[in-house]
């Protein structure tokens, strides 16, 4: 008998581990306790192992040691690249389901630093949305953030909104109302308008103290668009205010460029033909003050530097030319002078380098 007890004592052993193993399976493919949406996005091509990654790290798995091989055992292997949206209550069985069917749910809308509102209305369109209704929602929508009151809406600024729509990546309905699309890109603003203390610091800050919210994003969204190198905007933010106080044109190129979007027409390089003698609110190289509104829709680090500009004495500065993206900052029009000599030096080497393929 002592053989039938072996067996016994076998198959029991065997079936504990095989429930043990299936209850631990089962619980690392189970999610923790979700309140809100998660959004999903599966990239072309993706394999069951790199999907399984992605879920675990949106938490909607605990571990994707199984997770393959729980897809090819409910014949879900063939699964669509697209954003979904997983509700709270989804299981495995329903996401599997919905990557299966590859109706996506969400449409993902990137938005770069320093794009305008046009950037943004043809970037939307591109998508799927309404351009149009975008643009006039832009003025005429109900606002819903308080910052929103403290926007002046002039005769020179087309789109009162400009400069508050958060740069991010977003995920859509398809059939989304732009008034929904504008309130999300506003609420991200809200979020680090409020992370930055900025109505705090309009009232402490002495070089802000004839600043409004308003002209401080105006000053930031020249900023945006003027630096590249994140360490220089504060710097770039101190040249701008010393312009301001002295009452010098601020001769953003930037500002030319929008100048001419605003006027329909699209360009890239600024030349002096392209301003000198030109009227218009946005020249900054005619008019002495700030643009009527801001040029560009900025990061929390380019609102950060308009709230906190450094403190120096510099009056001009030129790109580098040699592939840093940094600036070199002058006191004196005649240093300024020299820099934009190394500055082409460094240019016709840069091209030079580059004709040579090497």
């Amino acid at each position: 008998m002592k053989w039938f007890w072996r067996i016994f004592f076998t198959i029991a052993l065997l079936a504990g581990w095989g429930i043990l193993g299936y209850f631990f399976a089962d619980f690392t493919l189970g999610s923790p306790k979700r309140t809100k949406p998660v959004e999903v996005e599966i990239p072309p091509n993706s394999t069951l192992q790199e999907i399984g990654r992605i879920l675990k790290e949106k938490r909607l798995i605990r571990e994707a040691y199984f997770f393959r091989y729980y897809a090819a055992w409910k014949n879900k292997t063939t699964l669509r690249a697209g954003t979904f949206e997983i509700l709270p209550g989804e299981t495995l069985d329903d996401m599997l389901a919905k990557f299966a069917d590859g109706k996506e749910n969400k449409v993902k809308v990137v938005i770069p630093p320093g794009w305008t509102v046009y950037e943004i209305a043809d970037r939307l369109e591109a998508k799927g949305f309404d351009k149009q209704a975008f643009l006039e929602a832009l003025n005429n929508k109900k606002p819903q953030f308080a910052f929103e009151y403290k926007i002046t809406k002039g005769p020179y600024r087309k789109y009162k909104l400009e400069g508050y729509l958060y740069p991010d990546t977003y995920y859509f309905k398809p059939n989304e109302k732009p008034e929904k699309i504008i309130n999300t890109m506003l609420g991200q603003f809200n979020d680090h308008y409020e992370k930055l203390n900025v109505e705090e610091k309009l009232q402490s800050h002495p070089r802000l103290k004839n600043m409004t919210l308003d002209k401080v994003v105006t000053v930031a969204s020249l900023i945006q668009r003027e630096g590249q190198d994140k360490s220089e905007l504060p710097r770039i933010a101190g040249v701008i205010y010393n312009r301001l106080d002295i009452h010098m044109p601020l001769q953003v190129d930037a500002a030319i460029v929008f100048m001419y979007r605003e006027k329909g027409q699209k360009v890239t390089r600024v030349y002096q033909k392209m301003y000198k003698g030109v009227r218009h609110p946005y020249n900054t190289y005619e008019n002495i003050g700030l643009t009527p509104g801001p040029i560009s829709n900025t990061t929390e680090d380019a609102l950060a530097a308009a709230l906190e500009p450094e403190n120096h004495k510099f009056l001009y500065y030129v790109t580098r030319e040699d592939g840093t993206h940094r600036h070199y900052f002058a006191t004196s029009y005649e240093q300024h002078q020299k820099y934009n000599a190394i500055s082409k030096k460094n240019r016709e080497k840069v091209q030079a380098v580059q004709a040579s393929g090497e």
